[in-house]
């Protein structure tokens, strides 16, 4: 209703306070709770099990993020794992390339040898027919190295000889280029197995993190939801509480004299009082008839229908009209709270009354079913209603 004066009570408690009861399982005499303390504890214990709901969403959306992020480093390790197979394959393969040319210089050497003995016989050979005077470069030199670089005996051989040891030289020094450069490129290959055996440690240790993550957050979310169940068992509990309590409030009333009208009985009350909070948090919607949604002629109608009237659907104008007057000082749980739109003129707002000045009903956008504390001093409030 436009410029009502409400307001919505809300309190915050902490997750775990305990909610007991020292009451009998029968009737609970009328003084023994304030009705305002009970209402209060409700709706804490409302917000406490929104707040558990969302926490453990929000738990296992975590976990399922940090189970995803542990796939992820696990598959980036089996990766890891195939690049270091290769690399082994590859440094297996560079060992064979290397002993293969180890080989070929042992063969090339040994080639050079014979060679170089067979020269050197010939070279004195040469000398012996005169055709050459100084053997003992021949005798005195090291190697075929030495002897390929000495330009007088150059001048002794046969260029079929030099050619000879000109070949042999070469080939020597290519197998030996080609050892120099497998065994570089081993090194390469070796240094990057290490690196990538490095990073595949680092995975599997982040990997154990996530891990230890997630069973952090699957302990956390087990402790969320008995939270939860604890939760939703005082909800039990406190609902049961107030429905004794009520039904206990107003036959104290009905003993008492207080009031007019029939109205509902202690069991027909708790009944309605039950029904109506079950309600609590559907949201408002203009001409909502159905707990998928409610306005507040279309909540109470509901409740009532639910309780043991039989009113179809009505307007908060026509439910004043099915209700009798009461006084405020009258005024009893059960009873229903009317409001005008402009001052004492035109019913616009219904709600149902618990007591204390306050009452059940479907507020404004943004509110949906709620307590709602009201003034009877308002220019907004009109009347009571007694149900027949």
């Amino acid at each position: 209703m436009t410029g009502r004066h409400l307001s919505r009570r809300t309190a915050a408690a902490a997750l775990f306070v305990a909610v007991v009861f020292a009451v009998s399982a029968g009737t609970v005499p009328a003084q023994a709770t304030p009705l305002d303390d009970l209402r209060q504890k409700q709706t804490s214990l409302q917000q406490q099990g929104k707040q558990l709901d969302a926490q453990i969403q929000k738990l296992k959306n975590d976990a399922t993020k940090q189970q995803q992020y542990k796939d992820a480093l696990d598959a980036k390790s089996l990766n890891l794992e195939q690049q270091i197979d290769s690399k082994d394959m590859q440094i297996r393969r560079l060992d064979a390339d290397i002993q293969q040319k180890e080989q070929s210089i042992a063969a090339k050497q040994k080639a050079i040898k014979t060679n170089f003995e067979k020269l050197k016989g010939r070279v004195c050979a040469l000398y012996k027919t005169g055709e050459a005077s100084k053997i003992e470069i021949i005798l005195s030199a090291k190697n075929v190295m030495d002897l390929a670089d000495k330009t007088e005996i150059l001048r002794v051989v046969s260029e079929h000889d030099t050619g000879l040891i000109n070949t042999l030289k070469s080939d020597l020094n290519s197998v030996k280029a080609q050892k120099a450069a497998i065994v570089q490129n081993r090194k390469t290959v070796s240094a990057a197995k290490t690196s990538l055996v490095q990073n595949r440690q680092q995975l599997v240790a982040l990997s154990g993190e996530a891990e230890k993550a997630i069973a952090n957050l699957s302990r956390n979310r087990q402790d969320a939801e008995s939270a939860q169940a604890g939760n939703q068992k005082a909800q039990r509990e406190t609902d049961a509480f107030v429905n004794r309590w009520l039904s206990s409030y107003y036959i104290s009333r009905s003993d008492s004299g207080s009031g007019s009208g029939s109205g509902a009985g202690g069991g027909q009350l708790a009944t309605m009082m039950a029904e109506a909070r079950k309600y609590i948090g559907v949201p408002y919607n203009f001409g909502g008839k159905s707990p998928s949604s409610f306005d507040c002629s279309g909540y109470v109608s509901w409740v009532l229908n639910h309780s043991g009237w039989n009113v179809g659907y009505r307007t908060a104008a026509g439910l004043r009209s099915y209700c009798g007057t009461v006084s405020a000082s009258a005024a009893r749980p059960g009873d229903l709270v009317f409001f005008a739109g402009t001052y004492k003129s035109g019913i616009s707002h219904v709600g149902i009354y618990v007591g204390n000045n306050t009452m059940l009903d479907a507020g404004g956008v943004g509110d949906g079913v709620n307590y709602s504390h009201f003034d009877t001093s308002s220019g907004h409030f009109h009347s009571f209603g007694r149900l027949p």
